[in-house]
């Protein structure tokens, strides 16, 4: 295996949960039996306790029988000597520590107890040791009881045993651990490769399926498990994420072939106009029309083109918008006056509501072009009749709406009014100059300010089209009012 190829087999998930798995595994195992061994010793090391305990009541029965003499401890003393396991050896010291009675084998250990103990044992307190025996070879455990008689320390048992069987038993173990051990590690490590491998398995299902997947095949979806678990999420977040893909190329084919249809209708117009102006010799005021003509239809190319440059940077940058302070109501009222001359052109009476009092934080420009193109469309599509443009606080918003009596817009066609190019009556908005973006800006316009559009209409009977926008509060800036 190269270095490259050895570098990149670490670099796997699988691999590296696995050495994860492992380690965790290992520490786990470790601690665990570290636990078991020190639970162990120190049961083991109580129960030898306990004994030494029991036997020193032992020692007191036989010693409380004759205290001046020793004949009764000689025989107690080559009975318990005799023992195979767990021998013992004891000794007596009186109340001021000096020895009354030591068996042989105490005295072989060479144990004489230092001035904490003594301490201790002066306090009335039970004593436990371990200390080591002639040459170091065996370790022995010692236990230091004190008795009393009327509160007075008479005397003190002192009972000591070897911790051979002891260390025997506690070395078996470990070394049964040390031997089971790797057979631990191996089973941990192939269980953490085969739950790493179970647990990427759809990964890799993932991986193969988005490969797959295509600008030509974004109606295709992973398949969710049905598990509920953090997998069945990220196949659904994809899911997700290719149905917005396909939405958005969607909108991109259909906004590339209408922009091109509505681009090619006038350049055709154009140059058919052209061609017969060109057909035979032509006076001068002919031409002068046919070139005003031209210009008219530059102009209503230049709003295209510009309202879709404005559309396209709202869709793949954030709205750049310079929003200050101002006073919507005011900003209204100015385009109604500007309007009205326009309005009183088609016999059509314009003026405003309610005019409430209504800050906010916007761009002055477009909250402009905004409501321009709601006053310019209500004053298109109403013959006769009357317009009316209120402004009403209501909590922290504000609610602008442009009201008219025109033809009204057919329940069916009101969810797609805001679709680019898209016009309920495709002639009617020829001749009115159209071309179905005046609504779509109106929406991207109100959305960038945070706010919602509404239509509320009904065909012949006019359409209300209703601008919410958050308030603002001039005296707390960053709340609403």
């Amino acid at each position: 295996m190269s270095w490259k190829t050895e570098v990149k087999f670490f670099r796997r998930t699988d691999v590296k949960l696995t050495l994860w798995y492992v380690l965790t595994f290992w520490v786990s195992a470790f601690l665990i039996c570290s636990f078991l061994y020190l639970s162990l010793r120190h049961q083991i090391l109580k129960s030898i306790d306990q004994f030494l305990i029991d036997e020193t009541k032992e020692v007191e029965r036989v010693f409380s029988r004759d205290p001046s003499g020793t004949a009764l401890l000689m025989r107690f003393e080559e009975e318990v000597m005799g023992r195979q396991f767990y021998p013992f050896y004891f000794s007596i010291l009186d109340g001021a520590g000096k020895p009354v009675y030591v068996s042989k084998g105490f005295r072989d250990l060479g144990y004489t107890p230092d001035a904490r103990t003594l301490a201790e044992i002066g306090r009335g307190r039970e004593v436990q040791e371990e200390i080591e025996g002639p040459g170091r070879k065996s370790t022995f455990r010692v236990i230091s009881t004190p008795v009393h008689v009327q509160n007075n320390l008479t005397y003190t048992i002192q009972l000591a045993t070897h911790l051979h069987f002891v260390r025997k038993n506690l070395s078996d173990f470990r070394n049964r651990i040390v031997t089971f051990f790797p057979v631990l590690l191996a089973l941990g490590a192939l269980g953490g490769w085969l739950l790493a491998k179970r647990s990427l398995s759809p990964i890799g299902y993932i991986a193969s399926k988005a490969q797959a997947i295509t600008s030509n095949r974004l109606n295709e979806r992973l398949a969710v498990r049905g598990t509920g678990d953090e997998m069945d999420d990220l196949i659904q977040t994809i899911n997700g994420m290719i149905a917005r893909l396909e939405s958005a190329f969607q909108r991109l084919s259909e906004f590339t072939a209408d922009a091109s249809h509505e681009l090619k209708t006038p350049i055709c117009a154009m140059r058919g106009e052209a061609e017969v102006l060109l057909s035979k010799q032509r006076t001068m005021e002919e031409y002068q029309d046919g070139l005003a003509h031209f210009i008219e239809q530059f102009d209503r190319l230049n709003r295209l083109i510009s309202d879709l440059i404005l559309l396209s940077k709202g869709d793949f940058s954030p709205a750049e918008l310079k929003k200050t302070p101002l006073r919507l109501d005011l900003l209204i009222k100015d385009l109604v006056h500007l309007f009205q001359v326009l309005a009183a052109q088609k016999k059509i009476d314009l003026s405003w509501g309610e005019l409430q009092e209504a800050n906010v934080l916007g761009d002055q420009v477009r909250l402009q072009q905004l409501f321009t193109n709601l006053i310019d469309n209500a004053i298109k599509y109403t013959s006769e009749g009357s317009i009316r443009v209120s402004v009403e606080k209501d909590g922290a918003w504000v609610q602008a709406k442009v009201k008219d009596t025109g033809v009204g817009i057919p329940e069916e066609e009101q969810g797609k009014i805001f679709k680019r190019f898209y016009r309920v009556d495709k002639s009617r908005s020829r001749e009115t100059g159209g071309v179905g973006l005046g609504l779509s800006i109106a929406e991207w316009i109100v959305e960038a300010h945070q706010g919602k559009i509404e239509v509320q209409s009904q065909p012949n009977l006019g359409s209300a089209f209703v601008v919410t926008l958050p308030l603002f509060n001039p005296q707390h800036p960053d709340k609403r009012s």
